[in-house]
């Protein structure tokens, strides 16, 4: 074996993972907001009612897959084979035990890499030069890709261990240089925020790490050894092979979801009402809810009755054109056991709306509700009592889609909160790792929001950053299941698609603003969430493409037509990962009629992902060559934020 070229080719890749890494680390030059709740970059691009980009994208990959299954000279999987083949028998000198594994190499965790990048660069809103910017992505998630399988060969003739560049455990280490590849592609390519300059002020929680990182490790270890097993040619289909760790990242998140499920059930202290009622001030910011207001005013005032304190309710019209405002007063003229008051502004955003209403508040708990939503009668009984922790900053609860209108999404969503606030977050809960409460019901400490500058204007996902920043600051985090909140609902597909694009925008926008290279680590809520999130970009798009390939691979090849049930089945199975956890909290919670509509699910995950590559697609695109910046530094707080 050629030791020196060994080591070469080890610090070649480690050099290109560090390519991929700087880049993540440079603040963004094009954000020139504050770092805290002013963000000035670009706007993004609305999306076309017909969606031509999408479309564009997906007759790409289309294309890319006719190319990939049906050209015969040069065979592109057979070049890729012999290009690992060539660097691995190199290194161990060995070609006739290299061409036993080389030749059994089916690079199709590779094409949907290349199928993605080769989109975005076809469909994004860029010049000539960030095209190719773009494309040069290829090139070095090609070379990453080959070192690492490679490097596979290698370690399995020398150690005579079951490690293969063919089999799951190949494809797993694809999906993390795709993400690793994705992740540096995203913050070279498109407009993002700037970093937090709000410093981490956050008290060393040892066991949340501990707790975390243990089970991060465990449930690794548990899914190498399944995907092992899988491996071997008698346990598994390739088709099995390549699907399966497609869903790596979903699979994992519910592994590591369910131990710590567990733990927050078995060592749960929820605290009870007491005697002390403090001051609650609701901030409720509207534009044109004409429809719902009064529904969720009255809904309000019943909790307040509830609650039995003195609750004040601040309705931010924000330049609605509608009579939004009117009705809101009629409401507070009836109102029995809440204070109202409407405050009224030209149009800003959401996020304004918001800082507007938390300027004349006073009380120390503050809720924010959105107008498209309906209070559950004891909201206010079961979260105030959390704010007598003072380590406690913000606290959620679960939410459920309004019943006033049902359609396909209503009863498709029950499923999906079920999975997101009563399993996993309640598990995130037990080590402070939750990343949102949502704005459809959020109770927080002012005093840190004021600090980190109140909402951010100017960015998706408000919401989310506030429960980060209100993290970095030293609080923690809490869902209460006893807390019941009733959201909207998208009514149709256009208006699905653009929800959950407007959601995925937000996750773009806060990972840049709170990724451990640019902010530093935070606990688990930062280093969990930034290693799921950013793998996720790649696998969710990848599941874009798959089903095109799938049916291309079927129609090309007739000796995989017998198996296109079982990719059929893969396909669905592997996207509703979460459906499986949500169908048992189904039946306890007696959502009947979702468990009847559960088949259609994977059509549900399949728009889902819609939307993530229509936020993609949404971004805009830096200029190229697009300058750097040194990581951004925080400032000091002006006091300490809570006695540690």
């Amino acid at each position: 074996m050629d030791t020196r070229l060994l080591a070469a080719t080890i610090g070649l890749l480690t050099a290109l993972i560090a390519g991929c890494l700087l880049p993540v680390g440079t603040d963004s030059t094009e954000d020139r907001g504050d770092g805290r709740a002013q963000v000035i970059i670009p706007r993004h691009v609305k999306t076309p009612t017909y969606r031509p980009r999408t479309w564009a994208f997906l007759a790409v990959s289309a294309v890319l897959g006719v190319v990939f299954v049906g050209l015969r000279r040069p065979s592109l999987p057979g070049a890729y084979a012999d290009l690992v083949s060539s660097v691995a028998s190199a290194i161990t000198r060995d070609p006739a035990s290299v061409s036993g594994y080389a030749v059994r190499l089916h690079p199709a965790a590779q094409f949907f890499a290349v199928a993605y990048i080769l989109g975005i660069a076809c469909v994004a809103r860029s010049t000539l030069l960030r095209r190719v910017a773009i494309l040069s992505h290829v090139v070095l998630y090609l070379a990453i890709s080959v070192l690492v399988q490679a490097l596979m060969i290698v370690a399995g003739i020398a150690t005579h261990w079951l490690i293969a560049p063919f089999g799951v455990e190949a494809t797993l280490a694809n999906l993390l240089v795709g993400g690793l590849v994705v992740v540096r592609l995203t913050f070279t390519t498109f407009v993002l925020p700037r970093a937090t300059t709000v410093p981490a002020d956050r008290p060393r929680w040892a066991w949340d790490n501990v707790l975390a990182g243990c089970s991060v490790i465990a449930v690794v270890a548990f899914l190498i050894i399944s995907y092992a097993f899988l491996a071997e040619p008698g346990n598994a289909t390739s088709e099995w092979q390549v699907f399966v760790p497609l869903y790596a990242v979903s699979i994992l998140f519910v592994l590591l979801s369910g131990p710590l499920w567990l733990l927050w059930w078995v060592n749960r202290k929820l605290p009870e009402p007491g005697h002390d009622r403090p001051a609650v001030d609701v901030i409720v910011p509207a534009y044109n809810e004409a429809d719902n207001i009064a529904r969720l005013l009255r809904s309000i005032d019943v909790a307040a009755g509830r609650y039995g304190g003195l609750v004040r309710v601040l309705v931010s019209d924000d330049g609605s054109s509608d009579n939004t405002a009117q009705i809101a007063r009629a409401e507070f003229a009836h109102y029995r056991f809440a204070q109202g008051r409407v405050l009224t502004a030209p149009n800003g955003g959401q996020a304004s709306a918001l800082n507007r209403g938390l300027t004349v508040t006073d009380a120390e708990i503050v809720v924010r509700i959105d107008a498209d939503c309906v209070m559950g009668p004891d909201a206010l009984v079961y979260s105030v009592p959390w704010f007598r922790d003072p380590r406690i900053g913000c606290v959620g609860g679960m939410e459920e889609p309004r019943t006033d209108t049902v359609t396909w999404f209503h009863r498709l969503r029950a499923l999906e909160t079920l999975f997101q606030f009563r399993f996993a977050r309640l598990g995130q809960s037990l080590v402070d790792s939750i990343v949102v409460i949502p704005g459809t019901f959020t109770v927080f400490r002012r005093r840190p929001a004021e600090i980190a500058g109140g909402f951010p204007v100017g960015m998706n996902g408000e919401d989310s950053d506030l429960t980060m920043q209100i993290g970095r600051l030293g609080y923690r985090v809490v869902v209460d299941p006893r807390i019941r909140t009733y959201e909207d609902v998208p009514r149709t597909i256009g208006e699905f698609v653009e929800q959950r694009t407007r959601w995925a925008r937000a996750g773009f926008h806060t990972y840049a603003r709170h990724v451990p290279l640019r902010s530093g680590l935070a606990g688990p809520r930062v280093w969990l969430w930034t290693m799921r999130r950013g793998f996720s970009w790649f696998s969710l798009q990848a599941g874009l493409v798959a089903p095109i390939f799938m049916l291309e691979l079927v129609v090309a090849h007739p000796t995989y037509r017998q198996n296109v049930a079982t990719f059929a089945l893969l396909y669905a199975a592997g996207g509703a990962v979460p459906l499986l956890v949500s169908l048992p909290l189904a039946v306890k919670h007696r959502c009947w009629p979702s468990l009847l509509w559960a088949p259609t699910w994977f059509a549900y995950a399949f728009l889902r992902r819609l939307g993530t590559l229509e936020a993609v697609i949404s971004l805009p695109t830096r200029p190229f060559p697009a300058r750097a910046a040194r990581p951004a530094v925080g400032v000091p707080l002006p006091e300490r934020t809570l006695v540690h």
